[in-house]
């Protein structure tokens, strides 16, 4: 029924404009000489932010919703990208757009609401479940579920066609047709029919009758079906395959699909358009081992076992599943996998899959040592049982091409691309004479350094686009044509990191003649935005837009809230991009050329509080290199006032210059969050860390030391109240620091690490142990224990507790499944029997981070701990005085102690107090 909008929808779909407008109610009590509030954690979970942007197939309209919004429900706005028009609606979570983007459609409790665009008033229907709209924009129709019957609606004459005891339903590719699936009864039994519905005619196919439905795929013409029924009284499965005029046949059962006797058939997982192949997958049924009794208190460890005896406990938990096809007309079955294999992709086509494979059942972070972890690859053709073993050894950024013809990887110890070209088996060097470097710049201090990849291909595997360090190039991968850096080097000489800007790019082919969307990233000032470069042109890409802010960081490891892809409308080129400033929330924009972009949202939290800004800067360690860092500043910033700092690191920091950071109690679930320590009168440093391989922790001193002796020479840095602390590999850092310098007057450590040694053969999960991590992973040892004892010892901060001079809030989680709990307790106890002042706090919830009413506890007692030692207010009595364990979640401590005006000696005397 058409009509004019109820009271209650007068309120949800209430036209305004907010452009100008701040949602958001703050802390006004909390204020600082009658300046804007402070941030605190009154505001935390009322903190706005905008999400989930859809954008309708011509791209005049969009859709988003607004979260922690609280006003009248109605958290979501339908409007028009470059007009006026304006809608706010319920946030229903399951909005979407006709394909022909005329329509908007969403749920709210029981009623369907579907929207013109554009216009004052929408059509209501009560009492629906569920609706689907069609993928094709030429379909008008709507159809939806109610509690009786299933209803078509046709969005322009608003036609109902009413359907009886209709199960399921769903609109075919091409939008003429609708599959019923519906329940009735003949000769007393239940039986389920599948009917074909032809939208323009109302005429109604019979597809198939029967009993134990489970499943169906069908073409996109919906003239092929395959179903998968279950034998419910003998609880077997079977795959039957019916063309639209043909009888149902059979085509794979148990018997048929099973490889062996701990296999039956599971699912039915794609139908190929031409209805020439079905792919299925079988699982097991059974362990291929008897179940351990649960009265054993023995397990034995083996230096045979191919796997931890902790990792093979999680192991029986895993029930196996395989893929294979079958091609209908004859009949073959080609089983794609086996044990320890994965299939990583499979061509366009379906004519080959790229398969890995694991020599054993070890788990692959040991691959650098343990023979059952070694990986091999194959190419496996879909249309027979042939497995083509590759040369892969030494590969990585291993690529399947999108039709199929080639494989292309990097080779890492010759430095180079390969491709191996499926029909002939012969291998081709493709980047050789090509003299840059193909690292990733944001890996290139790790042991594995890792190239930047494989950016997209063009049509009919002609071509590939490979990422050099800075630029693209497009290579023949039958090494025929001399390979194009097609953004002519600019990259390189401006210090700028290109890549593919659309996500559409790595999902279809690429044409020769395309305007290319690249995004970029400027290394020098962290701007990043849009360059454009039409691929069949020579010379410089052409710049867009580029400004002190984040749109998206592609694959950069160092930033959490790094953007988004722009988002594309179906039938035109008109996009959402999403983007930030450190000092401005993200927000939606709209844009048709990337030069010019219009605001959609409009949410800004961060102006009524005393926010934060930040600044590159750049020093030299000692020996002369630069490092970068980001100071954060708080906005009512006084150049004459003295300043206490806390440096806090993690890996490289500079890139998050322009990361928006949501007020919340802890940063990533274990870090003091900068929007409200920076709001309340600190400064925050964070440093870029560079690492030498086999002596991490001398890099972190080099720069955090150095970091802090340039910040001493600022004006407005009180040099005798500086603070540091990480988490995880952070809280390491931290560690190692404090025993070996005493510039500063207060740390904290969360879930991290004091002992290489002790560390390295533990296994703090059931997942992995820590030997690869200490090898070739982040801790940068590049040896083993044995090879260089020396640097593990000297890299491991217990060795020095007794150097230790500045208090230390230590916090760890009880079941911490990446350092286990007792290298928490090991430092603490080796400093409590120095008589250092440390304290622990141990969560017995979380996992590595902490959520909750622990993070909010945690948060409480960060503050207070640097609050006091580089504020000087009072120290609360869990400092002071602790809680004893009668008194474990009954008292919290958390009121100050103006008896005891700092914490002082230790049980050894007042090494620790001075």
């Amino acid at each position: 029924m058409r009509l004019i909008i109820s009271l209650y929808l007068l309120f949800s779909f209430l036209f305004l404009n907010v452009h100008g407008q701040n949602i958001f109610v703050g802390n006004e009590l909390n204020s600082l000489n009658g300046s804007k509030p402070l941030v605190d954690s009154s505001c935390y979970s009322k903190w706005p932010y905008v999400a989930d942007p859809i954008i309708s197939s011509s791209g005049n309209y969009t859709y988003y919703s607004t979260k922690n919004v609280y006003n009248d429900g109605c958290n979501a706005v339908l409007k028009e990208c470059t007009g006026d028009w304006e809608m706010r609606i319920p946030d229903s979570g399951n909005f979407q757009f006709s394909a022909n983007g005329k329509v908007g459609t969403f749920m709210s409790r029981d009623s369907l609401y579907v929207i013109e665009l554009g216009k004052t008033y929408s059509d209501t229907i009560a009492g629906v479940q569920y609706f689907k709209l069609p993928s094709h924009e030429n379909s008008n129709w709507l159809a939806y579920k109610n509690s009786q019957e299933l209803v078509l609606y046709n969005l322009i004459s608003k036609e109902k066609r009413s359907h009886k005891s209709v199960k399921n339903f769903l609109f075919t590719d091409d939008g003429k047709s609708l599959i019923l699936e519906t329940e009735g009864m003949e000769k007393d039994e239940s039986i389920q029919f599948v009917d074909k519905l032809t939208l323009a005619t109302g005429k109604t196919t019979r597809i198939w009758k029967g009993r134990g439905l489970e499943k169906m795929l069908f073409n996109n013409s919906a003239s092929i079906f395959v179903f998968l029924l279950s034998n419910i009284d003998m609880k077997e499965k079977a795959i039957w395959y019916k063309s639209e005029v043909g009888e149902p046949v059979l085509l794979v059962n148990n018997a048929i699909a099973s490889r062996d006797s701990i296999l039956q058939l599971d699912d039915i997982i794609k139908l190929s358009d031409d209805g020439a192949r079905v792919f299925f997958t079988t699982k097991g049924i059974r362990s291929r081992i008897t179940k351990k009794s649960s009265s054993s208190t023995l397990t034995v460890w083996s230096y045979m076992d191919e796997k931890l005896q902790s990792a093979q406990s999680k192991d029986d938990e895993v029930i196996p599943v395989y893929t294979s096809v079958i091609e209908v007309p004859s009949r073959h079955i080609t089983n794609l996998d086996k044990e320890n294999d994965w299939i990583l992709s499979r061509s366009n086509e379906d004519n080959v899959c790229l398969i890995q494979h694991m020599m054993g059942t070890a788990d692959a972070f040991e691959r650098a040592w343990n023979p059952a972890a070694f990986q091999t690859y194959f190419i496996k053709s879909l249309r027979n049982d042939d497995r083509l073993i590759l040369n892969l050894k030494d590969a990585q950024i291993i690529q399947l091409s999108p039709a199929g013809k080639f494989v292309v990887y990097y080779d890492k110890l010759q430095g180079n691309y390969f491709s191996y070209e499926i029909a002939t088996g012969v291998y081709r060097n493709i980047s050789s004479g090509i003299e840059v470097s193909w690292i990733d710049s944001f890996r290139d201090d790790l042991i594995l350094k890792t190239p930047r990849g494989i950016g997209g291909w063009l049509k009919n595997d002609v071509g590939v686009l490979i990422y050099d360090r800075f630029d693209i190039w497009l290579i023949d991968p039958l090494g025929m044509s001399a390979p194009l850096n097609i953004t002519n080097g600019y990259g390189l000489r401006n210090n700028i990191i290109f890549n593919l800007g659309l996500q559409e790019y790595s999902q279809s082919s690429i044409s020769k003649r395309d305007t290319l969307i690249l995004n970029a990233l400027n290394l020098r000032n962290m701007q990043n935005g849009f360059f454009k470069k039409v691929m069949n042109k020579s010379g410089n890409p052409v710049m867009l837009t580029m400004d002190d802010c984040i749109y998206h960081l592609i694959n950069n490891p160092y930033v959490d809230n790094a953007g988004m892809y722009p988002i594309k409308a179906s039938n035109s080129k008109k996009y959402i991009v999403l983007r930030m400033k450190s000092n401005e929330s993200p927000n939606y924009f709209f844009t048709s050329d990337f030069t010019k972009f219009v605001p959609i949202t409009n949410i800004h939290p961060e102006r009524a509080f005393n926010w934060y800004r930040t600044e590159l800067h750049s020093w030299r360690k000692e020996g002369g290199r630069p490092l970068n860092g980001v100071l954060y500043k708080p906005e009512n910033f006084n150049p004459n006032k003295k300043y206490p700092v806390i440096f806090r690191y993690y890996e490289k920091r500079s890139f998050a210059l322009n990361e928006y950071l949501v007020p919340e109690f802890l940063t990533n679930k274990c870090n003091l969050n900068i929007p409200t320590f920076v709001s309340n009168g600190y400064l925050v440093f964070a440093p870029d860390i560079e690492y030498e391989i086999g002596d991490p922790m001398q890099g972190t001193y080099d720069a955090v030391v150095s970091a802090a002796q340039y910040l001493s020479s600022l004006p407005f840095i009180d040099k005798s109240k500086m603070g540091i602390g990480g988490c995880s590999f952070g809280g390491l850092q931290t560690n190692y620091l404090i025993t070996h310098t005493n510039l500063f007057a207060a740390a904290y450590s969360s879930s991290s690490m004091c002992d290489f040694i002790s560390a390295y053969g533990d296994v703090p999960s059931k997942y992995q142990g820590l030997i690869d991590y200490f090898e070739s992973g982040q801790a940068r040892m590049g040896g083993t224990l044995w090879q260089i004892p020396d640097k593990y010892i000297k890299n491991s901060p217990i060795f020095g507790a007794d150097k230790v001079t500045t208090p230390l809030l230590l916090m760890h989680t009880t079941n911490d499944g990446v350092y286990s709990f007792s290298q928490a307790l090991e430092f603490f106890t080796g400093l409590r029997r120095l008589g250092k002042r440390v304290w622990l706090l141990e969560y017995s919830d979380g996992n590595h981070a902490i959520y909750g009413k622990s993070a909010e506890d945690f948060s409480i007692r960060l503050n207070q701990f640097f609050d006091h030692y580089l504020k000087g207010t009072a120290a609360p009595i869990w400092m002071t005085r602790g809680i004893p364990v009668q008194l474990k979640g009954v008292e919290n401590g958390y009121n100050l102690d103006y008896d005891i005006s700092t914490p002082g000696k230790g049980l050894v005397g007042d090494s620790a107090s001075k």
